[in-house]
């Protein structure tokens, strides 16, 4: 029999023969299906330059609107060597002694008691207050520095000044520091005379310098503060404000509180003089503001103010609070507004009953306050002296003087002493204010008295420099 090969099946040896055309029949697939997949790279070019970008917009945005982070720029400036000009033992070698500006000479043997043991003519007045050091008294005079012998009041030498000297000095390590009516800042040796460095800034300056942590601090009529390397006479960083800067500023854990004449006291970083508060009033800040038990003490409208010391204002705080107290005001059902970073308490003068309002607007406390522990004193221009809790505001005890208070007091030990316009000056019991003694110098007692090697030492303005055992 013949097999018919058409009706042949193929046994399983034999391998199916394969089709030899079948693209009409085949489902045609997309290009991007028919490609292999590409391995993609995360660190290309293009996303290492977007993310570099993205670094450095949030690092901007960062450093102007959190002032309280650090400034690594200006943190690179930073001083390699430190020491600052706060008072030590006998002497007094800054204003208000102390880098919080606290005027307090706790370590005392035996307190003046009114005796007056010589006065000398320093000529033609200044603002500043004198430093003491090592028997000898600098004295910021007319176109000179007076140096004097601390126990008889003779002239020993003379440094020549381009200008009258009306802000006090600072003293560290033989060098004064100090500015000049040609808004020279310098340093300068007290052996040689020579200038050490100097610096010149925008406009000249009103207040008297501070040296903390080897930083020059100053302040000037434009409204500058000036953070200068105190070593090298090199610009560390500048803050500005809106109103001049007449007082010294107040210096603790790391932080600087300038007051302004634009009504706002500032908190700024020492090292970056970046903003890390500010405290806004309603009236120009001209004292000098103090600096003690977590606190920073400042006069603002003839007030006394306390604030935190370490207050934080973060962005745009102030203009939603602002927004809130209108709002407030205006009858939203809203709860009380928040009241400024900070903000403690406030005492003002115990004005006379049948005062007039137009006295309050004239009268009552212009300088700063001295602080021992947790007590702090201050006077008025209608004459009242007040011993206050520091930590609360209340007060403890009132004295009326002959005259107003227009000087801020020096306390050493447990004696309180301060000047009026009538040129009494005043020792009391700093713990319930009794009168101790009373003397009467030469003129009006416009400038601190200052407390150095056992002796209190009161400029009138006459231009006497009177010292008193």
């Amino acid at each position: 029999m013949t097999s018919n090969p058409g009706n042949s099946t193929p046994s399983a040896q034999t391998p199916p023969e394969h089709p030899q055309d079948q693209t009409d029949t085949d489902v045609i697939l997309p290009d991007w299906a028919q490609e292999l997949p590409s391995r993609r790279r995360f660190l290309s070019r293009r996303n290492i330059i977007i993310a570099a970008v993205a670094v450095v917009v949030i690092g901007i945005v960062v450093w102007q609107n959190f002032p309280f982070i650090p400034d690594p720029v200006k943190l690179a400036r930073q001083p390699d060597v430190v020491f600052d000009t706060a008072s030590t033992a006998d002497q007094w070698t800054m204003n208000g002694r102390t880098l919080g500006q606290t005027r307090f000479a706790a370590d005392v043997v035996s307190a003046p008691v009114g005796n007056l043991a010589w006065s000398v003519d320093a000529g033609p007045p200044t603002l500043a207050a004198p430093l003491v050091s090592d028997g000898r008294i600098y004295l910021g005079a007319h176109f000179r520095i007076a140096v004097l012998d601390a126990d008889t009041g003779a002239e020993l030498e003379s440094l020549d000044a381009t200008g009258p000297i009306g802000n006090s000095l600072a003293l560290v390590d033989d060098t004064l520091y100090y500015s000049m009516p040609d808004r020279r800042l310098v340093a300068r040796d007290v052996a040689s005379h020579e200038f050490r460095w100097e610096y010149v800034m925008s406009d000249s300056t009103a207040g008297p310098v501070a040296v903390a942590n080897g930083i020059v601090y100053a302040g000037a009529l434009d409204g500058v503060t000036y953070a200068v390397n105190a070593t090298t006479g090199e610009l560390i960083w500048r803050h500005s404000t809106q109103g001049e800067v007449r007082s010294p500023v107040s210096t603790a854990d790391r932080v600087v509180h300038v007051a302004s004449a634009d009504r706002s006291l500032y908190a700024l970083d020492a090292r970056t003089g970046q903003e890390r508060a500010r405290f806004r009033t309603g009236a120009a800040l001209v004292a000098a503001p103090v600096t003690a038990n977590e606190l920073t003490y400042f006069v603002s409208g003839r007030q006394l103010y306390a604030m935190d010391a370490d207050a934080l204002e973060y962005p745009g705080q102030y203009a939603v609070t602002r927004t809130w107290s209108q709002l407030w005001l205006w009858g939203f059902p809203l709860p009380s507004p928040p009241a400024q970073p900070g903000d403690r308490w406030r005492l003002g003068p115990d004005y006379a009953e049948g005062i007039t309002s137009r006295q309050k607007r004239t009268e009552g406390i212009i300088s700063a306050p001295a602080v021992a522990g947790d007590r702090l004193y201050i006077g008025d221009t209608l004459g009242k002296f007040y011993g206050v809790d520091a930590i609360t505001g209340e007060e403890q005890w009132q004295f009326q003087a002959v005259n107003g208070i227009v000087a801020p007091p020096v306390v050493v030990g447990d004696l309180v002493a301060f000047g009026d316009k009538s040129g009494f000056l005043y020792g009391l019991d700093r713990h319930d204010g009794t009168e101790l003694w009373r003397m009467q110098l030469s003129d009006e007692i416009r400038i601190s008295p200052v407390y150095a090697e056992g002796r209190l030492w009161v400029r009138t303005q006459d231009g006497q420099l009177h010292a008193v055992d």
